[in-house]
């Protein structure tokens, strides 16, 4: 059984404030006399369901389509679940009660709750939960074998922090000169609570091959026993 873990793409997504509307062009349509209908849209690369690469944070670091497609499939996949509120972080301790699982982990899936509040995007987008800095430290350094985390609010990082630390959980992840570690990719608003309790097989997470660009929308699928 497969369960799709990325939200659809629409106007209606929530926006963090300065970022980019979507933007959906009708090109041709049927309905008008029209052979075909045709549309162009304009995404902001880092709204709704999508993968940052290294190159996010990283000037040196890989592009989407650099990414090798082995690296957009795991096999050892694990749920972090912790409610959080506005403004708290995963913190190491939080990892403590998977510590039998988490040296062989290759994705680390961190559920906060806080998705429930999607459909008010004023309040989804302010000062959601996120990672600290030691927890994304930890990760990179300690725990070789994830290749990516994923959260289910719309960013890993921070936003109330962000500005004060220099975008420093993003760096800690990315940046390919701050350790002698692979950096990670990074999936931020996942639907994560359709696979909470799930015995999960596999995870696909499919980007556009977008050349030389930051980041990507994503389909995330959950193959499950």
């Amino acid at each position: 059984m497969y369960i799709e873990l990325s939200y659809p793409i629409n106007k209606e997504m929530p926006r963090s404030p300065g970022s980019p509307k979507l933007e959906i062009i009708p090109i041709t349509r049927m309905s008008q006399n029209n052979h075909s209908n045709t549309t162009v849209f304009k995404l902001y690369t880092h709204r709704g369901t999508h993968v940052d690469a290294p190159f996010h944070f990283y000037d040196k670091g890989k592009t989407i389509e650099q990414i090798p497609i082995e690296d957009f499939v795991y096999n050892h996949p694990l749920v972090v679940h912790k409610e959080l509120k506005k403004s708290q972080l995963f913190e190491i301790d939080d990892l403590k009660q998977y510590v039998h699982k988490l040296h062989t982990v290759d994705i680390l899936f961190f559920h906060t709750g806080y998705s429930n509040l999607r459909n008010k995007p004023e309040l989804y987008v302010d000062d959601f939960p996120a990672i600290s800095e030691e927890t994304a430290k930890f990760i990179r350094t300690e725990l070789l074998n994830i290749k990516a985390i994923a959260i289910d609010t719309p960013s890993i990082e921070s936003a109330r922090l962000a500005p004060k630390t220099g975008r420093i959980v993003h760096k800690t992840l990315l940046d390919g000169d701050l350790y002698h570690t692979r950096p990670l990719l990074i999936y931020e608003e996942v639907n994560i609570g359709k696979i909470l309790n799930k015995d999960i097989k596999k995870i696909y997470a499919f980007p556009l091959r977008l050349t030389g660009l930051d980041a990507s929308p994503v389909n995330i699928v959950a193959e499950i026993y």
